[in-house]
């Protein structure tokens, strides 16, 4: 069906589950050749980190079986807790003046040492801030240690990591994989985990502004669990409605509650980028992770942000070969797999 030439896997560890994706490519286009998912005992993962590496590996060695994987090449991510992305302006200028102007405002910006960090510059345009022409910069600073551990993970289960990337740029890649973008109009990019909500907006191929959200599904199971005095299994259940609840009337509100928490978060992230770009206004918004299934969530991100509200479909235009997927599997998890699908998609690039 397709060509003898090797393609990558892209694995994604969440919170709560490891997804795997693998593209392919023709003289026809991309199509998909391998989507699954394996869930994770909780605790395993937290925050971007892994915390319970037999865990993980056993998830990663259970999907690489169900999916007869016999490729070795992989393309990873690194949660938004390992890296930061920020523009940053500085005077015109060039050598060592522009180096030392750009390390002053990446000492400013940097949640960790500099020295434990590995950076990364790109130059974006030229603008024009109170009067006074200035250069507009991409910072993306990525822990060391991050990019070690997840080399060595992978490396410990006989990959090759050809790709080790940010969520935030999958995300992104995912959303070009999907064919929306045809007007490049500024786009919010929402991914709800189960621990952090990233938030990226970008407008066509710039950067405009990327957050990360230490908020996420895991703390909606825990008021569930808390106001209905149920089990975190039970409370989970509950909120993805497989199981049933004691008070279907406490647990909507238990939901409400953290959902209109987690829009007000998301709604502060609008407003910030309003202030400093109130001529290029936010005319979409597209949700990716597990957390785009909450009851409301999408309905209640539109109204009160006033911002048309999607599901991330990265397989939209990608060829889905008959009788190899389930139509409902792939709508129902496309959203989810969004960030392995853009690893998925950056490391076919890279191939």
């Amino acid at each position: 069906m397709f060509s003898k030439k090797s393609f990558p896997v892209a694995i994604d560890i969440g919170s709560h589950a490891v997804k795997l994706v693998q593209l392919v490519q023709d003289k026809k286009g991309v199509a998909l050749a391998r989507l699954g998912m394996a869930s994770l005992a909780y605790g395993a993962v937290g925050y971007g980190e892994v915390r319970d590496h037999e865990e993980v590996m056993r998830a990663v060695e259970e999907l690489v079986t169900a999916e007869k994987i016999k490729e070795r090449k992989v393309a990873v991510g690194l949660s938004g807790a390992s890296a930061i992305m920020r523009t940053v302006h500085v005077p015109l200028a060039e050598g060592p003046a522009l180096d030392e102007a750009l390390d002053a405002e990446v000492s400013q910006i940097l949640p960790f040492p500099l020295k434990e960090t590995r950076l990364r510059r790109q130059r974006l345009r030229q603008v024009e801030i109170d009067g006074e022409m200035m250069d507009e910069y991409l910072i993306i600073a990525v822990k060391k240690k991050a990019i070690r551990d997840a080399v060595d993970l992978f490396k410990h289960l006989k990959f090759e990591p050809m790709l080790v990337d940010l969520n935030f740029l999958a995300i992104e890649s995912a959303f070009s994989l999907s064919c929306v973008d045809q007007d490049g109009v500024p786009t919010v990019l929402v991914d709800i985990g189960a621990s952090e909500t990233l938030v990226h907006i970008i407008q066509g191929s710039r950067t405009l502004m990327t957050r990360l959200i230490p908020f996420g599904g895991a703390q909606i199971t825990h008021t569930i669990g808390e106001s209905l005095s149920v089990s975190r299994l039970e409370a989970e259940g509950i909120k993805v409605g497989l199981t049933s609840s004691p008070s279907p009337r406490a647990a909507a509100e238990a939901i409400r509650t953290e959902v209109e928490r987690l829009a007000r978060e998301v709604g502060r992230s609008c407003q910030v980028y309003s202030r400093v770009y109130p001529k290029d206004q936010i005319r979409r918004m597209v949700l990716s992770g597990g957390g785009v299934h909450l009851d409301g969530l999408p309905a209640y991100l539109a109204a009160s942000l006033d911002i048309p509200v999607e599901l991330s479909q990265p397989f939209r235009k990608v060829k889905i070969p008959d009788g190899d997927f389930d139509p409902d599997f792939i709508d129902s998890l496309s959203p989810i797999a969004a960030t392995g699908a853009g690893l998925a998609y950056r490391a076919l690039a890279a191939t």
